[in-house]
């Protein structure tokens, strides 16, 4: 009230005339389209009886930051940068130069999301120097945090020194430096140790140690440190991922439902959750429903450019193993490979080998050296896998090796170790969280009591014959076909054994037409996932538009 009682005391009488002819349209319900209220009318000769130098200045305006926006929504590089710029060149207060610092700041966050990292890495270097020169310690804290989440720059070696090592030692890396916990440290450096932490194979108490770091360095009193609030949603996220890892998946979802809850489309944390809801309903064979997440208009009608890209290869990646499963190497050849999209320059190629993605590895690759009767390879994986996934809490990945190694000790002639494997899991995998994962646990298990059935005789039989039918239905339901067809063929020898020609006649002839299923798919395309990939080429086109910019 005080700066607009002043502003009325400079006026002159033309223009008090002026606003009283305005105030009487107004209030005779008239409009107001003709009283310009705009910066070059107030800066006529005449306008103001007692004029002084802030009203001759130059006012800075956030046109050249809305402009920033809608530029770095649509991708549009060299724009987004070059009104950044003259945003911050603008002068905000009646220092002698403007705050670039600042500028340096937005800059180096803004080449970070558009995944220029070299550009950001400089940027970052000068806004850090630029910070120290002005004592801006805020500023300086703040893109420090930045440029340590930075990938660093691949070392390149040369032919003198590169060694052959061998593939068990080639993902040995040195333990990173994590943040120590401290007043006015970033809630964002510790939950980038949780992700360092993954990638070094850190064990999962340490991971949830640093997540509870993060809320206590964002629950500060607010004249200590204030964080923005999206910062919150970051940590019940990191939250609910490490649940997943725990193997505790309806612990995470209430982690998501919060996310989702307290968040608007256009967040970063809300599209990464709705990602990770989409790759939960694929795990359950749920593949409809997964579409259905990452199709609503809710999740893409706000993205930008960068986003886009994060969502299609996520879309990508979910066609493509869904493909896999059921064999459809035609359609993956010859339309899926042509449009695999590039790799994230944040994407890390060095990882510990007792990291996650190291032991899935290490997985799938012994399941495919079982597959190949390689059994001496396959067990030094497994065991490897399960000692890393024991010792570090991983026990989602626990279970996912359990049954490969139970399998090996069948064929070991080790029947009751196999016993107690599979059983020591089989009450958590019975919860569905991944259906692959307990329909290869009820097949190792229908085969222990296959085996079994030398000592015990009839009863062990029909007792497979329960669990053979249940591996079945996940299998059908995944739409994993040899996989089906396996189990059938068990039950037809499981009927053969139990003298049941009627039974095994049946699952002979839902073997064969299997068989024909699997065929089809293996040599046909895909009508539904190529609209579901033209839908999301339209969406592409509508972002780089401009359609999805809702300032």
């Amino acid at each position: 009230m005080r700066k607009i009682r002043l502003a009325y005391l400079k006026l002159s009488d033309v223009a008090i005339q002026r606003l009283l002819r305005a105030f009487s349209s107004w209030v005779d319900g008239e409009s107001m389209e003709d009283y310009d209220f705009g910066t070059e009318v107030v800066g006529m000769p005449g306008y103001m009886l007692i004029s002084t130098t802030g009203d001759h200045a130059n006012p800075s305006t956030t046109d050249a930051y809305e402009q920033f926006e809608r530029d770095q929504h649509i991708g549009n590089l060299p724009g987004a940068v070059d009104n950044l710029r003259h945003y911050f060149d603008q002068r905000f207060t009646q220092g002698r130069q403007p705050p670039r610092q600042h500028a340096l700041n937005a800059l180096a966050h803004y080449y970070v999301r558009a995944g220029e990292i070299e550009s950001a890495r400089q940027v970052a270097t000068e806004a850090m120097d630029t910070a120290r020169t002005v004592s801006d310690r805020r500023t300086l804290m703040n893109v420090t945090s930045l440029a340590r989440r930075i990938p660093p720059r691949k070392q390149t070696k040369s032919e003198d020194d590169t060694k052959s090592i061998d593939d068990d030692d080639a993902a040995i890396i040195a333990r990173p430096k994590y943040t120590t916990l401290q007043v006015g440290t970033s809630p964002m450096d510790l939950l980038f140790d949780v992700r360092l932490g993954l990638d070094a194979g850190e064990p999962l108490s340490f991971l949830f140690q640093k997540r509870f770091e993060a809320i206590g360095a964002f629950d500060l009193p607010p004249d200590i440190q204030m964080w923005p609030l999206e910062t919150q949603w970051q940590i019940w996220a990191i939250d609910a991922q490490l649940w997943r890892l725990a193997g505790m998946a309806s612990v995470a979802e209430i982690a998501d439902k919060i996310v989702l809850a307290n968040t608007s489309p256009k967040d970063d944390i809300r599209l990464f959750t709705l990602c990770i809801t989409a790759r939960q309903h694929f795990l359950r064979g749920q593949y409809a429903k997964a579409f259905m997440v990452l199709l609503d208009r809710d999740t893409w009608a706000q993205l930008s450019l960068t986003q886009f890209g994060y969502w299609s290869e996520q879309i990508w990646w979910l066609m493509w193993d869904i493909a896999t499963r059921r064999s459809q190497d035609a359609f993956k050849l010859q339309f899926l490979e042509a449009r695999k999209p590039h790799a994230s320059p944040f994407d890390v190629s060095d990882k510990a080998k007792k990291s996650p993605e190291a032991i899935r590895k290490m997985i799938l690759e012994a399941s495919e050296a079982l597959t190949a009767r390689n059994v001496t390879r396959a067990t030094i994986l497994i065991v490897d896998a399960l000692h890393h996934a024991e010792v570090n809490g991983y026990w989602h990945l626990y279970r996912s090796a359990t049954p490969i190694f139970a399998d090996l000790e069948l064929q070991r002639g080790k029947i009751e170790s196999a016993r107690k494997r599979i059983e020591e899991i089989l009450p958590q995998v019975a919860r569905g969280e991944d259906l692959e994962q307990r329909a290869m646990t009820y097949a190792i298990y229908a085969k222990v009591k296959m085996a079994k059935s030398h000592d015990t005789g009839r009863e062990s039989l029909s007792e497979a014959l329960v669990y053979l039918k249940k591996a079945e239905d996940d299998y059908q339901t995944l739409e994993i076909y040899s996989s089906v067809q396996d189990m059938l063929y068990l039950q037809a020898v499981v009927h053969e054994t139990l003298e049941e020609p009627t039974l095994r006649d049946l699952a002979g002839k839902r073997l064969r037409e299997i068989e024909e299923v699997e065929e089809k798919m293996r040599v046909g395309s895909d009508e539904e996932m190529t609209e579901v990939w033209d839908v999301v080429c339209e969406i592409g086109i509508a972002v780089a538009r401009g359609d999805t910019y809702w300032p």
